[in-house]
């Protein structure tokens, strides 16, 4: 049957965005969604995938997280992202820098999988 992946997580944009949803429309759009309203420009994720399409998304995520800031502040795309594996458990994924960070979330996240 296969691994399942919950990924939760949002990505915050400083005038990226219209080059975000070019990234997301040419790859599997499934499970994203742009909130509108307020001031935060953001684009949400949640989704449950298998084990094997975990790297689509986080090629995705890398792909936009790589996008060059267009201020004079030089404000990158940031967010975070919780991945729980069913067997690996659960891992934080920070997006900031034009990067993309992956390490174990911390056990207080214990919570968001029991």
């Amino acid at each position: 049957m296969g691994t399942w992946v919950y990924i939760r997580g949002w990505l915050e944009f400083n005038g990226q965005r219209s080059e975000a949803e070019r990234i997301i429309r040419e790859g599997n759009s499934e499970g994203w969604t742009f909130p509108e309203g307020g001031w935060l420009d953001a684009a949400c994720y949640a989704r449950a995938v298998r084990a094997i399409a975990v790297d689509d998304v986080l090629d995705q995520i890398r792909r936009i997280s790589s996008l060059p800031a267009t201020d004079e502040d030089n404000d990158r795309v940031c967010g975070l992202f919780f991945a729980f594996h069913e067997v690996d458990g659960q891992s934080e994924w920070q997006v900031r820098n034009g990067e993309v960070f992956i390490s174990p979330a911390a056990p207080r996240y214990d919570y968001l999988w029991k």
